[in-house]
């Protein structure tokens, strides 16, 4: 039986594309609050069950000890229908969709089946969080959101349920949908020492299936503060919010050892932001009893600036990467604080599709909507990017996207320079919070996320399997040969990826002692 329970989503994707992927932040969780000893249980790829599925699952680890059941808001249940009349929840139409969105699904009444089994079997309190967690004060049900990095604040929540202390640090009220929400935000605790920070893989109830890629934590934040970027601990100094890298070594080599983990996703912001931190890291990788292979989130002008880190990476084992180009009109890049020239960005691209052919798939991503963009601009970077020599083996196009808040918001500090202070880069909001306009460019939030939605239907046919998608294909099943040959259509031709996806799901469930169900309607209540 477990004192905390964390449910998880894995990705919630169309079955023919690859999903095998875990969210780090459960287990950095779980692992925090082993230290503090509680037992913990983590519920993975909840996506892949079916509710009576999860309920089982519960039922091997939920009792009178369990203090709180979480939820993780990074990711979480496929949607699947429309139009659910919501059980006991009086809202207008909107917020019932952002009510669903909460939970990734509008089968809000099968979340709702999960909560009555939880409170039928158990004096558990209800707690969201994770990544997206500030952004969905919605549910009643839900007794404690926990805001941001929860190293800490997660630990003062437990040590309150079990009886340890009498009240919560930081509890504030919050009222949204009519409704009162108590809020933990791990903004008001002090940084957890990220030197000492570690993820604890080789536990065997983590349930890891044999050989599975993972994510890992090497750093924390970036030194580059975007004006479009809402994270928190942008703008930090070089050298700062490191983890050990004797015990980087060591987790890696119980993962390795425990499960034959020899793949990662490195969920560093920015893991080239520091060339001391990568020429440390080379040293560590090359001198591994294996040879890792992982993929990251890379600046693109910091290669430019170190063009030797181009091959430090690969003798490293880089084989996917992401970079955030964002735009190549030169007036919205200097606006965003990118300021690489977009010229040099192509021409640093096809100088690294030379060295990296067959050996690292690049995925970059496009805003659109940038102060300086036009309709004009639009339409050279798609013909540019629907070139058959084009350097980027996948890119996809998004609109920018703000939140009117407002700086006295609670919110405000998971707010963009941009959503702050939009005025002045000519953004106004005559609608909602969301829906933006730029009068200057003429243009609006949902002509751009038009144009993104056709531009990347058009480029869908060439895109190959890039950036973290390569972990996740290794994953699943599919071999890194055709990763770097096929594009994804011909991936999904060759090999059955909803298959592929369902064994090993069914081989996770069994690890859970989970009976595969196909909605039986079964009553485990």
């Amino acid at each position: 039986m477990a004192n905390c329970i964390i449910l998880s989503g894995g990705v919630s994707n169309p079955p023919d594309i690859c999903s095998v992927q875990r969210s780090l932040g459960p287990y950095r969780i779980a692992t925090a609050l082993e230290s503090a000893g509680y037992t913990t249980f983590v519920l993975d790829f909840v996506s892949e069950f079916i509710t009576e599925e999860i309920i089982q699952a519960l039922s091997f680890h939920l009792n009178e000890e369990t203090l709180w059941v979480g939820f993780s808001s990074t990711f979480y249940w496929p949607s699947k229908k429309e139009n659910l009349e919501l059980k006991d929840v009086v809202m207008d139409k909107r917020s019932q969709a952002m009510l669903s969105t909460m939970y990734y699904t509008t089968e809000y009444e099968e979340v709702y089946k999960v909560i009555d089994y939880i409170k039928a079997n158990s004096n558990a309190k209800l707690v969201f969080g994770g990544a997206r967690a500030q952004y969905f004060l919605l549910d009643k049900s839900i007794d404690y959101y926990v805001l941001g990095y929860a190293d800490n604040s997660v630990i003062d929540l437990t040590n309150f349920l079990a009886g340890k202390k009498d009240k919560i640090d930081f509890l504030r009220e919050e009222i949204n949908e009519g409704y009162t929400h108590l809020v933990i935000d791990s903004a008001d605790y002090p940084e957890p020492d990220v030197k000492n920070v570690s993820t604890s893989w080789h536990r065997k109830d983590f349930n890891i299936l044999p050989n599975e890629a993972l994510p890992i934590e090497l750093a924390r934040g970036c030194i580059f503060k975007c004006k479009f970027c809402s994270y928190r601990l942008t703008g930090k100094k070089k050298g700062t919010y490191l983890r050990d890298i004797e015990q980087v070594r060591d987790e890696m080599l119980q993962a390795w050892e425990s499960h034959g983990t020899d793949t990662y996703y490195f969920t560093d912001d920015t893991f080239n932001d520091d060339n001391d931190k990568l020429e440390d890291l080379h040293k560590l990788f090359t001198a591994l009893p294996f040879k890792p292979k992982f993929s990251a989130y890379l600046r693109l002008d910091l290669i430019n600036h170190n063009p030797h880190q181009a091959d430090l990476l690969t003798e490293m084992g880089l084989i996917g990467t992401y970079f955030g180009i964002e735009t190549l009109q030169p007036n919205s890049a200097k606006s965003i604080g990118k300021g690489l020239h977009p010229n040099k960005v192509k021409d640093r691209l096809y100088w690294l599709r030379e060295r990296w052919i067959d050996k690292v798939n690049v995925e970059a991503g496009f805003i659109l909507g940038l102060p300086h963009d036009t309709l004009e601009y639009f339409n050279e970077l798609l013909l540019w990017t629907l070139e058959d020599d084009n350097p980027i083996q996948s890119i996809h196009y998004f609109p920018l996207y703000l939140f009117n808040y407002g700086k006295d918001h609670q919110l405000a500090e998971y707010s963009s320079e941009f959503s702050l202070n939009p005025e002045i880069y000519g953004y106004e909001f005559p609608e909602n919070i969301a829906e933006w306009t730029l009068n200057s460019q003429k243009l609006t939030y949902r002509m751009c996320g038009d144009i993104a939605r056709k531009f990347t239907d058009l480029r869908w046919p060439k895109n190959k399997i890039g950036g973290f998608h390569v972990i996740t294909a290794l994953n699943t099943g599919v071999t890194l040969e055709d990763i770097y040959k096929l594009t994804y259509e011909e991936i999904q031709q060759k090999y059955n990826i909803a298959a592929l996806n369902k064994n090993r799901m069914t081989e996770y469930k069994h690890i859970l002692g989970v009976l595969p169900l196909i909605n039986t309607g079964i009553d485990l209540g």
